[in-house]
């Protein structure tokens, strides 16, 4: 690990996570403010399609994305637990809110995409 990445990966976070209070299988992704004072307002939102999957696997994946969205390169990997290839595609950059829309697939070994959740959160420097 170069220092430049450790510097990167201990830094404070930009963006965090609650749980929906709308959706059971929501989940809400907040930022902070630049200067990170207050508390953290909502931005956008990962819901899960799937109802079949576990609910403790789909928190395990809005947390990867957190990560990701706060820079990091050390991710979780589910791959033994979802025992499929995650695919996305790009629905929109920026809907009627402003937000930038991406559904996630599972591809088993049957072959076939299932949808398995929606994300949506307002773009900036940290979302492409």
């Amino acid at each position: 690990m170069q220092t430049n990445d450790f510097n990167q990966e201990a830094a404070s976070p930009i963006y965090t996570y609650a749980k929906s209070p709308v959706h059971p299988r929501g989940f809400m992704v907040l930022k902070y403010a630049d200067d990170m004072a207050g508390e953290p307002v909502p931005v956008g939102d990962y819901t899960v399609l799937d109802s079949s999957e576990d609910f403790m696997l789909s928190e395990k994946k809005v947390i990867n994305l957190i990560s990701l969205l706060n820079g990091r390169k050390t991710l979780m990997q589910l791959g033994h637990e979802t025992k499929a290839r995650v695919l996305y595609r790009v629905v929109n950059e920026k809907d009627e809110d402003g937000k930038f829309n991406a559904i996630f697939y599972h591809l088993n070994q049957r072959g076939v995409s299932v949808e398995n959740a929606l994300f949506r959160i307002e773009r900036d420097e940290h979302v492409y």
